[in-house]
């Protein structure tokens, strides 16, 4: 099953506002990207990006960390999935610059017996070749996002 497909059997996704010839093409980069990682095309998401691109998860939590370059990005987002039994990010907006863009997203998570629902904001960093070369993850409820993501007893 695709994400897209997940997203589908998890309802409805929040409506995208329509972009047009207004929007920065910044912004209409990420939204590919985030479009890319959605349909599992991992290598349309990392051509978009800086090859030493770094990801910045902050918090108390088993995601958190700075992960440079695909390598150590991609082990981030295997933690993610080893860390949920289901995850979706449906992009609410897009806003770009020449030196930054950022999506505005509202997640919705399940592991074991928590639910996870709440807003997080990328901040992405466009380097002078215009590549994805540095991202700030921010969850607006950043207690809620530890307390999902804080280990297991076993």
């Amino acid at each position: 099953m695709t994400y897209t497909e997940a997203l589908a059997r998890e309802g409805d996704a929040p409506p995208l506002r329509a972009f047009t010839s207004a929007d920065h093409p910044n912004a209409i980069m990420l939204k590919n990207a985030h479009e890319a990682f959605q349909k599992g095309d991992l290598d349309a998401l990392f051509g978009l990006m800086a090859p030493d691109c770094t990801w910045h998860m902050p918090g108390d939590n088993v995601l958190a960390g700075t992960f440079v370059g695909r390598d150590q990005i991609m082990q981030s987002f295997g933690a993610l999935q080893a860390n949920v039994d289901a995850y979706w990010a449906f992009p609410l907006d897009y806003f770009g610059s020449d030196d930054h863009v950022v999506l505005v997203a509202l997640v919705r998570a399940r592991r074991r017996d928590r639910a996870l629902e709440t807003k997080e904001c990328l901040l992405w960093r466009v380097d002078d070749a215009g590549k994805l070369c540095e991202v700030w993850h921010m969850a607006l409820d950043h207690k809620a996002w530890d307390d999902f993501f804080a280990p297991f007893e076993t």
